[in-house]
């Protein structure tokens, strides 16, 4: 019995040893699922009682959602990057029909598959990566034409399906994507003239909405009142009984998770013991930092930047480390997604910034969006793969080469 066991842990060993990928990431995927599962099950309580269940359930899906993650992480991780090339238009094009099925179903923002809800934005955010990695590194891209062909017209598709839905997803598609060109060394006045054309885009899309009162682009109208009340300096003491109400409902979750991380204080409440999560509709996904820093207070809330801001640093060093463009501009721009998420999502908690509806990467209750974080993951970790393992060649060609003597 006891041989038995130690060949089981020699085994695990040499997994483990044959584990490649930079192993501070691997360990912030630990810390991250950790960090979700503790504040998932702790701030799902109300969604339990209005479900008639309990915080457990929600638990346990979580976990589902993570082994499912982890197994699309691993396989991600697998992949070499040759495979990522090839599948990088396929993937565009599979975003592109993914945004479209939602239009169809008059559900703007998800759609479901086998009773999971699947949210092509999300799917559309990592295929816009890989697919402009691909093409900066495969076309000289010498003319505004074919710059345009190539990337201002896919990515403006994507931007404008995404733009049906939710007009926060649109513009981060955007915004990654201006920062993979100014990144990527392509030509200087081909970017400047993308600006225009985006705003332009943006404005025809407006006009579209207005035009249709609200059935094309509709996301345009929820977009501008938030933005609206959030820089709106009114006068509570001026408004009537109803004006306030109404102005309370409307400012209803962004107060109550400031209130959530001012409850907090330095060293929060305790895990489990929020009160805002009873309050916040949406407390386990568009609201969890607010409950993180309640519960674990501002040390527990910086303790989540630092490991965002550890992940991103990490990366950089990963980028410097790749020799081909294509690599580069996968960790630069998967890396840059995720960070830039994860710090929307924590300035709408504190109020920075006007609610946009996206979740913590990693963190927030689970679905689409935590699998394809996974995956994103596993990309990254696959590119530091390949080149542990090329160096790894490279030193053992150097170790079988006989050295040569002097004649």
């Amino acid at each position: 019995m006891t041989e038995a066991l130690s060949k089981i842990r020699q085994n695990i060993g040499k997994r483990i040893s044959r584990l490649h990928g930079d192993r501070v990431i691997w360990l912030l995927i630990l810390f991250f699922a950790m960090i979700s599962m503790a504040v998932v099950y702790s701030a799902t309580s109300s969604l339990a009682f209005r479900k008639d269940t309990t915080p457990l359930t929600y638990l346990i899906d979580q976990a589902g959602f993570y082994i499912i993650g982890f197994a699309v992480l691993l396989a991600c991780y697998r992949i070499p990057m040759k495979w990522y090339r090839f599948l990088s238009y396929a993937g565009m094009a599979i975003a592109v029909l993914l945004l479209l099925v939602p239009v169809f179903t008059h559900n703007l923002r998800s759609f479901s598959l086998l009773g999971i809800p699947v949210h092509p934005a999300e799917i559309a955010k990592v295929a816009t990566v890989l697919y402009l990695a691909r093409v900066i590194e495969s076309s000289p891209l010498a003319t505004f034409k074919e710059y345009a062909v190539r990337i201002l017209v896919p990515v403006g598709i994507v931007c404008l399906l995404a733009m049906m839905g939710s007009m926060s997803a649109a513009i981060i598609l955007g915004t990654l994507a201006l920062i993979i060109l100014i990144c990527s060394g392509v030509n200087r006045k081909f970017i400047l003239w993308t600006v225009p054309i985006a705003v332009g885009g943006a404005a025809i899309a407006f006009s579209i909405s207005i035009l249709s009162h609200g059935k094309i682009f509709p996301r345009f109208e929820t977009f501008g009142q938030r933005i609206e009340r959030h820089f709106s300096n009114e006068d509570e003491g001026e408004m009537t009984a109803a004006e306030l109400e109404e102005y309370n409902e409307k400012t209803f979750q962004a107060d109550q998770a400031r209130e959530a991380i001012q409850l907090g204080g330095i060293f929060g409440r305790g895990p489990g013991n929020s009160i805002k999560r009873d309050i916040l509709p949406n407390a386990y996904d568009d609201y969890i930092y607010s409950i993180i820093v309640e519960e674990y207070g501002l040390i527990g809330g910086l303790a989540v930047i630092i490991l965002y801001l550890w992940f991103f640093y990490r990366c950089m060093k990963i980028a410097r480390a790749c020799t081909r463009k294509f690599s580069i501009l996968v960790v630069l721009g998967l890396s840059t997604l995720i960070t830039m998420q994860a710090f929307l999502h924590i300035f709408v908690n504190v109020g920075i910034l006007p609610v946009t509806g996206q979740t913590l990467p990693m963190i927030s209750r689970g679905g689409t969006a935590l699998i394809i974080m996974n995956g994103a993951f596993g990309i990254i970790l696959s590119v530091n793969r390949t080149i542990e393992i090329n160096d790894l060649k490279l030193k053992t060609e150097k170790e079988e080469t006989p050295c040569s003597t002097e004649s």
